[in-house]
């Protein structure tokens, strides 16, 4: 590598480490180069760079389904979502540890981001097992490890941005993660049975039974809130509207829904747009500090390098074991990383080598969502670890020592994945969506 090239990646690493922001630890090395190394590059290219980024008609989609997802935090849904998940799996031993998963899988086809599922529907399912007598640490474990579904299930806000930077179909990207998605939640599911069955701890876990006639009315308290992934699933399938434009519609239909529930006042809506601004103040700023970094490292032949010795492995491993090997990798960047920075600064250099090899760019998309995915229930860095500590005064170490029996899952489910591509191919190609 050249003496450039060395100086982007160790001053990038020093600001980090130090403790500088993300967005700052990728632009500030950058624009040193371009000013200092590269003998003056014009300032006005760096923000002419950004902006181009942050118009961008399929990144605008973004902060739409992220205030779809506060939106139904709002209305009060996510209540009867965990309810109707009661309904269903609570019969069984660990009732509610079920419910917990399989609620956050309903609750990511709004939410889109693992925090806000942590945060919002996370705050009602510990609650409640709190109350029914379950370990505080365990309700929490299962709540940060059933977030990670929220950006798996579309709508996905890093998928949005892996569309954006990577130039994939984001309607590709949101079908592919469907099965996922649903693999991850039996997955999850499983774990609890099989603790439910052969530890001492699950034998003692209750069943929450509610009677089928009370069961049968959370099915359509439920329905209007899942019909969110109806809409915007179907009218991008039905060639109705584009991503962005389904979340816009997927906006007025979740307003909508809190005024037919009279649970959203001007305050309320007031404070749930704040919070979406805030959330993609930070998304956009990384992603804008993101091009620019990809920009450099293609001025410096970065890509050239990674071919020709992504592609050595590929010949020697074939492409399973590549793909292997970037999981490898994304699981250890994830563990260090925030999940979009570290899928911002991975995307826009990985994608063009991926294409070139030969390998669908939807199926390696999803690796690394999945992979970087995984990262937020593992130290040191794991936020969803933080945030459901946080919220329920626990130690962060007591939460990641539970949530860590849920990793051997969740990595079998990474490698399914990779070895059957069918897994994440199937969907967009029956829905005649590119894969590539």
């Amino acid at each position: 590598m050249s003496i450039s090239l060395w100086f982007i990646i160790i001053t990038f690493l020093i600001l980090m480490f130090a403790g500088v922001p993300v967005a700052f630890s990728l632009g500030v090395p950058c624009i040193l180069w371009g000013l200092v190394v590269r003998g003056g590059i014009p300032i006005t290219f760096v923000a002419q760079n950004i902006m181009g980024y942050m118009l961008s008609f399929t990144l605008i989609s973004m902060p739409g389904f992220l205030l779809v997802g506060r939106l139904m935090n709002t209305c009060g849904v996510t209540d009867k979502l965990f309810k109707f998940a009661i309904a269903i799996v609570g019969r069984w031993r660990g009732g509610l540890a079920h419910a917990n998963a399989l609620a956050s899988m309903m609750f990511a086809s709004m939410s889109g981001t693992a925090v806000g599922d942590a945060g919002g529907l996370g705050l009602v399912e510990m609650k409640m097992m709190k109350e029914a007598g379950y370990d505080p640490y365990f309700a929490a474990g299962i709540t940060a490890s059933s977030s990670v579904l929220g950006p798996i299930i579309p709508p996905s806000s890093i998928m949005i941005m892996l569309g954006a930077v990577g130039e994939v179909s984001v309607a590709s990207l949101f079908y592919g993660g469907i099965m996922p998605g649903i693999l991850m939640t039996a997955a999850l599911m499983l774990n609890i049975a099989l603790r439910a069955i052969f530890t001492k701890e699950g034998r003692t876990w209750p069943k929450t039974v509610i009677p089928w006639k009370e069961a049968l009315k959370t099915i359509p308290q439920a329905l209007p809130a899942l019909g969110t992934f109806v809409i915007i699933i179907g009218s991008i399938n039905g060639g109705v509207c584009t991503p962005t434009e389904a979340a816009i519609l997927a906006v007025w239909y979740a307003l909508i829904l809190g005024l037919c529930y009279r649970k959203v006042t001007f305050k309320n809506f007031w404070e749930t747009l704040c919070q979406t601004i805030d959330a993609c103040g930070t998304f956009m700023l990384i992603a804008a500090t993101a091009s620019i970094l990809a920009w450099a490292f293609t001025i410096e032949g970065v890509p050239m390098m990674l071919r020709a010795s992504l592609g050595g492995l590929m010949e020697q491993y074939g492409q399973t074991g590549l793909l292997l090997v970037c999981g490898v990798i994304f699981l250890i960047l994830g563990c260090f990383l925030d999940t979009g920075a570290a899928a911002l600064l991975t995307a826009p250099i990985l994608m063009p080598v991926m294409k070139a090899l030969g390998i669908s760019l939807v199926h390696f998309g999803l690796i690394m969502v999945v992979g970087l995915l995984i990262g937020i229930i593992t130290p040191p860095f794991g936020l969803c670890l933080f945030v459901v500590a946080n919220v329920n005064n626990l130690t962060v170490k007591g939460v990641t020592k539970e949530a860590l029996r849920y990793l051997p899952a969740m990595v079998i489910v990474l490698i399914l994945i990779i070895i059957f591509p069918e897994i994440v191919l199937w969907l967009p190609r029956i829905s005649g969506l590119s894969i590539n």
